[in-house]
């Protein structure tokens, strides 16, 4: 269980060894530690004690702060063994051949599970709107080719075939949010994708952003957990402003937790109460956080073990741990067919 934290005015604090969640001289939640998985802080008006921060690190209950766009701006976690073997070799992967197998994998992943949703979509509209379905599964095709050229990708160092990788995949990227527009209800104009440098004012754009902020604090935390180093990747380039690990890992989460989470609220939600202004309204961003960690409590058969998609994120980051220390012949990634 994740105790979401998104009102302002709420007190977080510890009553006889249970975290208990205020609104003024009102008991909102009062829950046991091991019930709870970790604290998430979307808001700027809440109130957490230092009693509190106590017992999250007794009972090594990782908390998080949200940014305004969903990206984690903070976190206290447990102190945990330093996983010197592991994060040895992933530098060190970074120099031989293992960086540039996992740099192809993460891509590969993340291109595959774009091309499910187009074709899964495509076909589904083969009876009702067949030009429709003709464009998705053309972009269907397209992107399968390119996981395909990325698979057989053969190169020889990291930092020389990066670019190429990525090249392969912006490819891939481009046919995908050329047809996103046939994803979306009647009405809802999208301008073609937007990272959040971009400054999007629509509202599938500002909620993907949102929610791959929120992707990657559930990733962050997952390879903190296992001893990795967020920073030091393979598909993304390191860089101190960016967690390169995790954008590697959450690249094929991407599609299968926030993109089909975006396309469900898209349908039930009413424009105007997603946008105040040219943002995200605070419920645009209360349901899309509510619908989130829903989906990821939603199970899913992936490598014969039926988990919640939460659970599949970390034992991914476990799975790739193995593989850099020696213990796994490769390393798979998270794909929905």
């Amino acid at each position: 269980m994740r105790l979401v934290v998104n009102k302002p005015g709420l007190f977080i604090g510890v009553k006889r060894g249970m975290i208990v969640v205020r609104e003024r001289d009102k008991t909102i939640v009062e829950v046991a530690p091991p019930q709870i998985s970790r604290v998430i802080v979307t808001t700027r008006g809440a109130t957490l004690s230092t009693a509190l921060l106590r017992l999250l690190a007794r009972h090594r209950i990782p908390l998080i702060l949200l940014s305004g766009t969903g990206f984690p701006a903070a976190k206290m976690l447990p102190v945990r063994g330093g996983a010197i073997r592991l994060k040895r070799s992933q530098y060190e992967a970074q120099r031989d051949g293992r960086g540039l197998y996992l740099a192809k994998r993460f891509a590969w992943g993340k291109v595959v599970n774009q091309r499910a949703i187009v074709y899964h979509a495509g076909r589904d509209r083969l009876r009702r709107n067949r030009v429709a379905a003709k464009r998705l599964l053309e972009a269907a095709e397209i992107i399968s080719e390119m996981a395909e050229r990325i698979r057989l990708y053969e190169g020889c160092d990291l930092e020389e075939d990066r670019m190429e990788i990525m090249r392969m995949e912006a490819e891939a990227a481009e046919a995908y949010w050329a047809v996103f527009q046939e994803l979306l209800p009647k009405g809802l104009e999208f301008p073609g994708r937007k990272k959040r440098f971009d400054r999007p004012s629509d509202p599938a754009n500002l909620l993907l952003n949102y929610g791959y902020g929120l992707l990657a604090s559930e990733v962050l935390i997952a390879l903190e957990y296992v001893g990795f180093e967020p920073y030091v990747g393979f598909l993304h380039k390191d860089s101190p402003r960016r967690p390169a690990l995790t954008m590697d890992l959450m690249e094929e989460f991407r599609q299968p937790i926030v993109d089909r989470v975006v396309l469900r609220l898209l349908r039930t939600l009413e424009p105007s109460r997603i946008l105040d202004g040219d943002r995200l309204s605070r419920e645009a961003r209360l349901e899309l956080v509510r619908a989130f960690y829903k989906r990821l409590d939603e199970t899913y058969t992936f490598k014969n073990r039926s988990l919640p998609l939460g659970d599949h994120i970390l034992l991914q980051a476990r799975r790739l741990a193995l593989y850099l220390l020696d213990r796994a012949e490769g390393y798979t990634p998270f794909t929905m067919r």
